[in-house]
């Protein structure tokens, strides 16, 4: 439904040109929630705007359905409103001097054919009864709760019924209760209505929870692409493990290969999957996700990962319990159930299970 090949954007600056977006392809396919995700300036909102026809990129092709939408080497560029798309911004943009019918019909009424007044009021309480905002046709815009402007935008980028939905943080404004709850409710809305969405955040948990396909960005390139399982049971670099979730790396050198490899590490020899293509005697990080750690009561095995250390911290984070535990001069994270009977200054063997370490290229 979406299909990006090559794209490259870049800016003319006073400190000279930035290259924002390096040469990424992408294929969305129909009905699918995408996501892409990255830290700020990580070119993920720019190549949102590129498929929306916002921004002019430099060289690529950007095909929505079957319509090629932009390409530079043919020397097409069609323009936003021609694209078929739905698009909410992150500020929501609506307008405060309208009401909330007339914010959700005003695309109606702009549209180059004629829409009847007739077919304008069925479809825009169409549109509101999608998002729960049935009853307040009537209500002045800016008289709306954050969460309820968010649903207004949303309304407003589906009445014209569009093939393709593309979402630009569209949660980050609203506080942290709300945003769990619209989380869930626009997820199953796109699903419901099967609409193709392109979603962009820089908020893991947003990422993981709401999308059947991840792609990870890093200084204008995608990183990683798979689903939030995979971006998050198997990530293949440090950057990816490190930006989503919390991580534990252990820097080492890897000793043997096979099934499962070894790496000699300052913490001590620790079993783990290798990347594909590690060697013996490279450089590498062991990732492993504090949740996989466990404490280990019983005696310590030949084929387990039992490293002993001594518990420096623990917070009580309301259904866990987030503990640091000094292993050498190396601090590992873990997490436990909050009924766990642990104290600091504890003495404690953890147990790191082979198939959850995972070793990097350093």
């Amino acid at each position: 439904m979406i299909r990006i090949e090559q794209l490259h954007v870049r800016y003319r600056t006073e400190r000279g040109e930035v290259h924002a977006v390096r040469g990424i392809d992408l294929n969305v396919r129909q009905g699918q929630f995408f996501t892409l995700l990255g830290p700020s300036g990580c070119g993920k909102t720019t190549t949102l705007r590129s498929v929306a026809g916002l921004e002019r990129p430099q060289e690529g092709e950007i095909i929505v359905g079957d319509d090629l939408v932009f390409s530079q080497q043919r020397k097409i560029s069609i323009p936003p409103y021609k694209r078929d798309i739905g698009m909410v911004f992150q500020s929501y943009a609506i307008w405060p001097h309208m009401n909330v019918f007339e914010n959700v019909a005003f695309p109606l009424r702009e549209m180059k054919k004629r829409v009847s007044q007739t077919d304008i009021r069925s479809r825009v309480r169409k549109a509101l009864s999608l998002v729960q905002l049935e009853g307040l046709e009537d209500r002045p815009a800016p008289f709306l709760s954050g969460g309820q402007q968010q649903r207004l935008a949303l309304a407003r980028a589906l009445v014209k019924e569009p093939r393709v939905l593309l979402l630009d943080e569209p949660l980050s404004n609203l506080d942290a209760k709300l945003r769990e709850e619209t989380r869930f409710e626009l997820r199953e809305l796109v699903k419901r209505l099967a609409i193709t969405t392109l979603y962009v955040t820089h908020d893991q948990l947003e990422a993981l929870t709401m999308s059947d396909v991840v792609a990870v960005m890093d200084q204008g390139r995608v990183v990683q692409e798979g689903t939030p399982l995979e971006i998050y049971r198997a990530p293949r670099d440090r950057f990816v493990a490190n930006f989503i979730g919390l991580s534990n790396f252990l820097e080492g050198r890897v000793q043997k290969t096979g099934q499962l490899g070894e790496v000699e590490t300052p913490s001590g020899t620790l079993k783990c999957v290798l990347a594909d293509g590690i060697t013996a005697g490279e450089a590498v990080v062991v990732v492993i996700r504090p949740e996989d750690v466990n404490l280990n009561a019983g005696p310590a095995s030949q084929n387990e990962n039992i490293l002993e250390g001594k518990i420096e911290a623990v917070v009580f984070m309301g259904d866990t319990l987030e503990c640091q535990v000094a292993v050498g001069t190396k601090l590992i994270r873990i997490k436990l159930h909050p009924s766990s009977p642990v104290a600091r200054g504890e003495i404690v063997r953890l147990r790191l299970p082979a198939e959850s370490c995972h070793a990097l290229r350093a």
